[in-house]
């Protein structure tokens, strides 16, 4: 998958990168984030004393009503998000490997570099060093700083374009969930769907790109700037 949906956009005058982190940045062949799943429904168990079954129905209700679990569970259960993501992020981080071409790449761009992520920075800060992409950028928009207003809700994508004083339009943001993406391409930035599911392939109005990895997009957007 190396499409091009929509022309005639200038990557050359983009001033602000934004990562997505979980299966965007690595590939979700490496089921860092099902560690995470299995780990929001073990809390959910716990913490509410119902069977795992029920759990998973939870979860899954309040990502797709609020965005994410935790935002679901801070709402409905007054659910402490430090002890919440304490526990979720608890995982192993072994199949992670440096990827020194993505650090390449991603050093080439010109402007800001962010990491926006519905996780947490210490979380977000443990996959950048396994991937050798710590000092690669100029600082992770994680949940805490979006006030745990999730992505893809209008407030967290203003929130980051605040915080870095960013026009959207100058943005070009990355991202393997295509909800995320709606939010974005609504206030004017260039849209990039990372995934390798070919169901995914449509011509959904809000994507501008759809590549299979990070990488791939990566070397297009180099070709654009400094061919």
């Amino acid at each position: 998958m190396n499409n091009k949906i929509t022309n005639n956009i200038n990557f050359v005058n983009k001033k602000a990168w934004l990562f997505d982190l979980d299966n965007t940045l690595y590939s979700p062949e490496l089921k860092i984030f099902d560690q995470i799943d299995l780990r929001m429904k073990i809390f959910i168990s716990q913490k509410l004393n119902i069977p795992i079954e029920e759990a998973f129905k939870i979860q899954k209700n309040y990502y797709h009503c609020y965005g994410t679990t935790l935002y679901g569970l801070m709402k409905n259960y007054n659910c402490d998000p430090n002890e919440f993501l304490k526990f979720v992020h608890d995982i192993n981080f072994e199949k992670l490997e440096r990827n020194e071409d993505l650090y390449k790449k991603i050093s080439l761009l010109p402007g800001c570099k962010v990491v926006y992520t519905n996780g947490d920075e210490d979380y977000a800060n443990k996959i950048l060093i396994k991937l050798g992409l710590d000092k690669v950028f100029f600082d992770i928009f994680d949940i805490r700083k979006a006030n745990f207003i999730p992505k893809p809700k209008a407030e967290s994508i203003l929130a980051l374009l605040n915080k870095y004083k960013l026009k959207a339009e100058n943005c070009v943001y990355f991202e393997d969930l295509e909800k995320n993406l709606k939010t974005g391409h609504d206030y004017g930035m260039t849209t990039i769907h990372i995934s390798k599911n070919q169901k995914t392939f449509d011509c959904a109005s809000f994507i501008n790109f759809r590549f299979k990895t990070v990488n791939d997009a990566l070397d297009v957007i180099h070709r654009s700037i400094f061919n």
